[in-house]
């Protein structure tokens, strides 16, 4: 029996598992930065546990930046340059106000208006009979244009409905992916920054009974 290796399948799965190569990773970065900081062990430990602390609150920091980027809110800076400006128009001399006040009437009047020829009191039967028809031939054209309208506007209506409908359906897509987004897609990385921050925490409180170790092992 033939074993067969999918190697598209075992490439899928290594991308999955992009945050256990993100927090291995960093954490061997964090050592190599030590070890060319200092050639101490000890010493190069406590700098890794340093350097892992960094890139924990760092990714913690992008996390919520990300959420407010996500939900359109203005980024940290600028909701200090925000404070500070509010807080120095405090300081300014006030404006003068003016006031304009500007009063618009428009009436509009629209309407059907529906001539009806009738026949004069001396009229013979000929002439009755063809003010009839003219007057029904009248009411048949204008039956005609009213109902054209009427299809119109219902047409109008039924592509506005259809359009506030795809307005509505892109709105529940965003927030549905907002939601998600907020509640899974960041999930991963806050969980590697948190793994670095207590990572680093351990080894910068301990730095010398993690060297030993190191010793021991290599």
């Amino acid at each position: 029996m033939l074993l067969t290796i999918r190697w598209r399948s075992i490439l899928v799965a290594l991308k999955d598992a992009w945050p256990t190569w993100l927090a291995l990773g960093g954490i061997a970065l964090s050592f190599g930065v030590g070890r060319l900081v200092s050639p101490d062990l000890s010493a190069a430990v406590r700098y890794a546990g340093t350097v892992l602390q960094v890139l924990g609150l760092a990714t913690v920091a992008f996390g919520l930046s990300k959420i407010r980027r996500l939900f359109g809110r203005p980024s940290l800076p600028l909701k200090i340059w925000g404070w500070f400006r509010q807080l120095a128009s405090a300081f300014e001399t006030p404006k003068p106000i003016t006031l304009q006040a500007s009063i618009e009437v428009s009436v509009v009047m629209s309407g059907d208006l529906s001539v009806v020829r009738a026949a004069g009191p001396g009229a013979s039967l000929e002439d009755r009979v063809s003010v009839l028809e003219e007057n029904l031939s009248r009411l048949r054209d204008e039956l005609a244009v009213k109902k054209q309208k009427f299809q119109e506007g219902i047409q109008t209506v039924k592509e506005q409905i259809e359009r506030e409908t795809q307005e509505r359906r892109t709105e529940n897509q965003q927030i549905a992916r907002r939601t998600e987004e907020l509640a899974v897609g960041g999930l991963h990385l806050e969980t590697v920054g948190l793994l670095w921050l207590v990572f680093g925490v351990v080894v910068t409180s301990i730095p010398d009974e993690i060297a030993a170790v190191l010793r021991l092992a290599f």
